[in-house]
């Protein structure tokens, strides 16, 4: 009994201290000037194309209905067909038509359930409310594209609702949701034929642009890290279209995998050169080298009588690089100009396939084993131990809470406040805040928008439907460019579609405004009480960021004396791990720049870990290039006429033990992350040493002469170098986290 007071006290300090910091945060950015922030506009995401697919997803349905007299079906098709629409822009191609149709059959299922709950019992609704908002909250931990599909499950449940219905007309109404979802499905497909490999190049066009730009940084001196997220080809061939000829698929798909051989290589001759500061000649190559990949760049983009012109280009530019010899980074300069020879020869033969045409064998199966690893992912955000497990629940209470009040008081569109919830509700503070206000602006200037559209019923209603589809091509188009024009145009919309099954558009408007003040006034609200600071799940994505990066890093030593074990899938696997997990802690640093400080990571102390991280992301990267001896150079014939500390066991030995401490040392990083409740702390002397062990496996490497091992000594101690200086910087940011 005694135990447990302290502990009834800790929680309530603990409770009253977010209370507090909440508070203080939400004054402090209300006495801003700029509080209103309406966001960032992307305008380089603007999907034209998209929109309008999307578009006509939702006007064929209502144009039908109009035509034949049957308004009402039309618009329910078209109510199925417009959240299916938003989750089209998820996903390359297949993986974009499987999440339509997960996001279809869910809305068909949630508007029957909601239409015959409301019609049998409407209180029934809050339990039902629930259960819905806490599974969207779980699936959202498979990713955004499972978070826009799950999404549109609760929001389909709050539509049918508004209009209750017994079991039969609401199948019948379930159905036409189902078919305005599929219908988008069809138009995703159809849309393969017109875009057949053009994204793909596309994709593998914006890859090596990004390398030219990478390189053309270097020369200037300019040490800037390469993004973390994979190459824009890399991920859309991972998904291609299955109408691209299998020829023409391989050949992109060895295009993205050189894309990502020169951009190790470049990582380790920038890292080369910023050790030994690079000379006049090397950064004329690295400028001789940015123009051969903008030249690639076009060849992959341009139309297909200047594909060649732009390829030749390329060629006859690489064909003028040389590597000064005898330099530490020869080797690297070496690799580079060996991968863009390769690149250009890879791009050849896919022009020549495309032109020639060949045969289309079927693709491998989308998601081999995802089933099984969704189910261990949910399991895991179960409860409250995990931040998408809290928000889970916190998202089902708020929504259970608004549909309470909806209930209780027959607010008119009352769902409108429930579903706005859904859609401000986010799983960290400022998010949650500011899209909260962006909403609700967007929807008063949307309301105005959407009674003025109605007013074109005057005229006719071909008028008003070009007015609708204006509005639509509007909001799919501004969808990932900004959220609150988004909410202008959508809100448009709704009100003008309700217009068209009878609903007068100026009470419509006005419950809209109502609806979305006190589902935005719940959600911040819900936030400021029961908040969950960055900092208590920031300290996980570290965890997860150092131990994913020991595991690359282990699999690459161990693979470096053993080249005819190397398995490139799982270095591929680990690699993109530690990539994704990078991601989350750098994005985990952003936000908490925006909280008070709550332990146990601050935001300083974030920051101090995500250059840490960055800096072994960076020795991994310059690993990744070092060149592997062959088999043959390691045999035991090979290895009577080297050095004794050249020989193969030493060296297997030494790389053994140095990947061992590593493996070690980035697991009690992360293990003092993850056990740190209020702080974080590592004792420094528990941590093998880890640059005896780098030292002795340079000299098992050897120097021998014309030995494949001794020539690429200089690159290993270099990456090694930097491997071991990043995490001994880890483990001191976290020896210390006062002083960050």
């Amino acid at each position: 009994m005694t135990g447990t007071r302290p502990s009834v006290r800790r929680a309530v300090r603990r409770l009253a201290s977010d209370l507090r910091a909440g508070w203080a945060l939400l004054a402090g950015e209300l006495r801003q000037s700029g509080w209103l922030d309406f966001g960032a506009f992307r305008w380089r995401d603007l999907a034209v194309n998209q929109a309008v697919r999307a578009a006509v997803g939702v006007i064929t349905p209502l144009v039908i209905g109009v035509v034949t007299g049957k308004i009402e079906y039309g618009s329910y098709a078209a109510l199925g067909a417009l959240p299916a629409g938003f989750v089209s822009f998820r996903g390359v191609s297949r993986t974009r038509v499987v999440a339509v149709f997960l996001a279809a059959a869910g809305m068909s299922l949630s508007t029957f359930t909601g239409a015959t709950t409301a019609q049998a019992a409407p209180w029934l609704l809050v339990p039902v409310v629930l259960i819905w908002a806490y599974a969207a909250g779980l699936i959202a931990s498979l990713g955004p594209t499972a978070l826009a599909v799950s999404l549109q499950w609760p929001v389909a449940l709050l539509i049918g609702s508004a209009l209750p219905l017994a079991p039969g007309p609401a199948a019948i109404r379930a159905a036409l949701v189902l078919a305005g979802g599929l219908w988008q499905c069809v138009l995703v497909v159809s849309s393969w034929t017109v875009n057949r490999g053009s994204a793909e190049r596309a994709a593998l066009a914006a890859s090596y642009s990004s390398l030219a730009g990478y390189a053309a940084d270097l020369a200037a001196g300019r040490q800037g890290p390469p993004a973390p997220r994979q190459l824009a080809g890399t991920y859309a061939l991972a998904d291609p279209n299955p109408l691209v000829r299998t020829a023409a698929r391989l050949h992109m798909l060895d295009l993205a995998r050189e894309s990502e051989r020169i951009r190790a290589t470049l990582t380790a001759l920038g890292t080369g050169w910023a050790v030994g500061s690079a000379s006049a000649s090397g950064r004329r190559v690295l400028t001789e080298v940015a123009a051969v990949l903008r030249e690639i760049s076009s060849a992959l983009t341009g139309r297909p009588q200047q594909r060649r012109a732009h390829l030749s280009a390329a060629v006859g530019a690489l064909s003028e690089i040389t590597v000064a010899t005898g330099t530490r980074w020869q080797w690297a300069g070496e690799a580079l100009l060996g991968q863009l020879r390769s690149a250009c020869r890879i791009a050849a033969r896919l022009q020549a396939v495309e032109s020639t045409g060949g045969d289309r064998a079927p693709l491998a199966p989308i998601g081999q084993g995802w089933i099984r690893d969704a189910r261990l992912t949910v399991r895991a955000s179960l409860g409250t131990s995990s931040e998408t497990g809290r928000h889970a629940l916190r998202l089902a209470v708020l929504a259970a809470l608004a549909e309470i009040i909806v209930q209780a008081t027959g607010l008119g569109h009352g769902y409108w406040a429930v579903l706005t919830v859904f859609i401000v509700l986010r799983p960290d503070y400022s998010s949650t805040l500011y899209r909260g206000l962006q909403r609700a602006a967007g929807t008063v200037v949307g309301a105005g928008l959407g009674v003025a559209t109605v007013q074109l019923t005057h005229v006719g209603q071909s008028a008003l439907l070009a007015g609708i589809a204006i509005s639509l091509v509007a909001a799919y188009a501004v969808f990932t460019v900004n959220f609150l024009l988004y909410a202008v145009f959508l809100t448009d919309f709704v009100v003008v579609l309700l217009a068209l099954l009878g609903l007068p558009p100026e009470p419509t408007a006005l419950a809209r405004l109502a609806g979305t003040a006190i589902g935005t006034g719940i959600a911040v609200l819900g936030y400021v009480l029961w908040p969950t600071w960055e900092g208590t799940s920031a300290a996980e994505k570290f965890a997860r960021l150092y131990a994913a990066q020991g595991r690359y890093a282990v699999a690459l030593l161990r693979t470096y004396t053993r080249p005819d074990k190397r398995d490139a899938r799982q270095l591929g696997s680990l690699q993109l791990a530690a990539r994704r997990a990078r991601i989350d802690a750098e994005a985990s640093a952003d936000r908490l720049a925006g909280q008070p400080d709550h332990p146990p990571v601050t935001a300083a102390l974030a920051r101090a870990l995500a250059s840490a991280g960055h800096r072994i992301a960076l020795a991994l990267l310059t690993l990744s290039a070092v060149p592997v001896p062959s088999a043959a150079d390691l045999s035991a014939e090979s290895m009577q006429e080297r050095p004794a500390t050249a020989s193969r066991i030493p060296l297997q030995a030494s790389a053994d033990q140095l990947a061992i401490a590593i493996e070690v040392a980035t697991q009690q990083l992360a293990d003092s992350l993850r056990d740190g409740a209020d702080s974080v702390g590592l004792n420094r002397d528990s941590l093998p040493r880890l640059r005896p062990l780098q030292q002795s496996l340079l000299a098992a490497a050897g120097t021998g002469p014309g030995g494949a091992i001794g020539s690429s000594t200089a690159a290993l101690a270099d990456a090694t170098d930097g491997l071991v200086d990043a995490i001994d910087t880890a483990a001191d940011v976290l020896a210390n986290p006062a002083i960050h």
